[in-house]
């Protein structure tokens, strides 16, 4: 008899959008005037792209948010470098919206979602090499403190978010926000149902692929703080618990099911430890 959660699985993928499959892997990069760093950031990530999926097998879904810089210059010189790179434009600023629409305009069965400071090479390798096990890995910035290089206070304000996560979400995992490696035929049926924006997208949906059944991994990665904070942390906390209110209206009746969630060591990672039990294949 088919396990229920494998049941609901095999829904999802069967109930996914018909899309253009033309590339391996779609990089999603939500943009907000990233005019000094965004050039950088694609060089550098495309020799760590050309080198793991392969040249020519993926592409960048730019998703300008409203830049009020020299933003879009660099997005036009990005795009003509990496022809099947595409453009999405938003009038205004809005970090959840720019995650739908880039996930929405991929043309790949796979999204890596980044952002333009916050990327890492060996997350992208081992999910990578680990996709065909996993519909969701997270890249999460509390699973190994000696590698968060955060200032005490937004580690503060991280764990506060999380713990309510935690409390009245039962989320087992550490973090829900940060870089993502997406099966999409598995998860844009769940990101259809998504009603969050702003910064709670994506823990919507991560929370709503574990109670769904989805296999989710949750692997360590790097971070230190390369800017001030565009917001005010005052403002963060205000906007967060007005999001988690709607959030737990949102997921109120969603049941919970079986848990399908593995937490990886970094030392895992740069062993290059590979499930064996792939679930999938290309």
């Amino acid at each position: 008899m088919l396990d229920p959660a494998e049941s609901t699985r095999m829904e999802l993928t069967a109930d996914a959008p018909n899309r253009k499959h033309a590339f391996l892997l779609s990089i999603i990069v939500p943009i907000y005037n990233e005019e000094g760093q965004l050039w950088q950031m694609a060089e550098a990530l495309s020799r760590d792209l050309d080198e793991t999926v392969g040249k020519g097998a993926w592409q960048y879904v730019l998703v300008e948010n409203g830049s009020t810089d020299g933003t879009p210059r660099m997005v036009e010189r990005i795009l003509a470098r990496w022809p099947s790179s595409i453009k999405v434009d938003l009038p205004r600023p809005n970090f959840g919206l720019a995650l739908r629409r880039g996930l929405e305009a991929s043309q790949s069965d796979y999204a890596y979602i980044i952002n333009v400071d916050f990327w890492d090479a060996l997350f992208l390798r081992w999910a990578w090499a680990n996709r065909l096990s996993y519909d969701l890995i997270l890249g999460s910035k509390r699973a190994d403190p000696s590698l968060n290089r955060l200032p005490p206070y937004r580690k503060m304000l991280s764990w506060g978010l999380n713990l309510l996560f935690q409390v009245f979400f039962g989320f087992v995992g550490r973090d829900t926000h940060g870089q993502k490696m997406l099966y999409l035929p598995a998860m844009l049926p769940i990101i259809e149902r998504c009603v969050m924006e702003r910064g709670q997208f994506d823990t919507e949906f991560t929370l709503r692929a574990l109670r769904r059944g989805l296999w989710v991994a949750e692997v360590p990665v790097p971070i230190i703080e390369q800017r001030r904070q565009r917001n005010l942390m005052i403002r963060k906390v205000w906007n967060n618990l007005i999001d988690v209110l709607r959030l737990n209206k949102v997921m109120s009746p969603i049941p919970l099911t079986k848990t399908r969630y593995h937490r990886w060591a970094r030392e895992d990672m740069e062993l290059m430890h590979v499930v064996s039990w792939g679930k999938r294949s290309d």
